[in-house]
C-alpha cells in the first residue's frame, strides 16, 4: 500500500518566500525489515533541518522541549518539570522543579507550546501543570486553592473554576 500526502509549508517563521510543498509517501511492504526515511530535496534548509531533528526526536523517544530565553542564554525546559507558569511586572516567569526563569515571551505563545491534557489555565495570568498539583482545596467558596508538590500555591481565578473542573471530570474518567 503506498499513500501520497501533500503538504505547503507556506511563509513559515514569518519568512516569506519559503512557501515549499512536500510530498510525503508512505510505502507498507512486508519486505522491509526496518522504517526508512529518505528525504529528496534540491537543498538543505531550516525546514529540512527541522524535520531530521523532529525524526531523531522521534526514534529516541524524547518529548518536546521547550527554549526559553532568559535574559542572556537560552535554556530547553522539559515540559514534565513545569510547575506553573504566570506572568509577574509585565515578565513571565515559568517555575520548574530546578529553578525560576524569566522570560519576555507572551503567555498566550508560551501556552500553544504546553500539552493540553498535563496543562490549564487558571487565570488571564497562570497555567498550571497539572501533573504537579499535589491537592486542591475548595474550602472556600467559588474558587479553589491548588497546592503543588513544593509546597508553593496559587489560587484559580472565579472565572477559570469551571476550566479546571472540566479538565479534573475529564482526568477522572480516564481522559487524560
Amino acid at each position: 500500500m503506498t499513500d501520497w500526502i501533500s503538504l505547503r509549508n507556506s511563509n513559515r517563521g514569518g519568512q516569506m518566500g519559503m512557501d515549499r510543498k512536500i510530498s510525503v509517501k508512505v510505502e507498507i511492504n512486508s519486505s522491509y525489515d526496518e522504517p526508512q526515511v529518505i528525504i529528496r530535496t534540491d537543498k538543505e534548509d531550516e525546514m529540512i533541518a527541522d524535520m531530521v531533528r523532529s525524526i531523531e526526536q522521534c526514534l529516541m523517544g524524547e518529548q518536546k522541549r521547550i527554549p526559553v530565553c532568559d535574559d542572556d542564554h537560552t535554556v530547553l525546559l522539559d515540559p514534565a518539570d513545569i510547575i506553573h507558569v504566570y506572568i509577574e511586572n509585565r515578565k513571565l516567569v515559568i517555575c520548574t522543579v530546578s529553578g525560576i526563569y524569566r522570560s519576555r515571551r507572551p503567555l498566550s505563545e508560551f501556552e500553544n507550546a504546553l500539552d493540553d491534557d498535563d496543562f490549564v489555565r487558571i487565570s488571564r495570568f497562570e497555567i498550571v501543570n497539572l501533573r504537579r498539583v499535589s491537592s486542591l482545596d475548595m474550602s472556600v467558596s467559588g474558587t479553589i486553592r491548588i497546592i503543588f508538590e513544593d509546597g508553593s500555591e496559587t489560587w484559580v481565578a472565579r472565572r477559570y473554576v469551571r476550566n479546571i473542573q472540566q479538565k479534573l471530570s475529564s482526568i477522572s474518567k480516564g481522559g487524560r
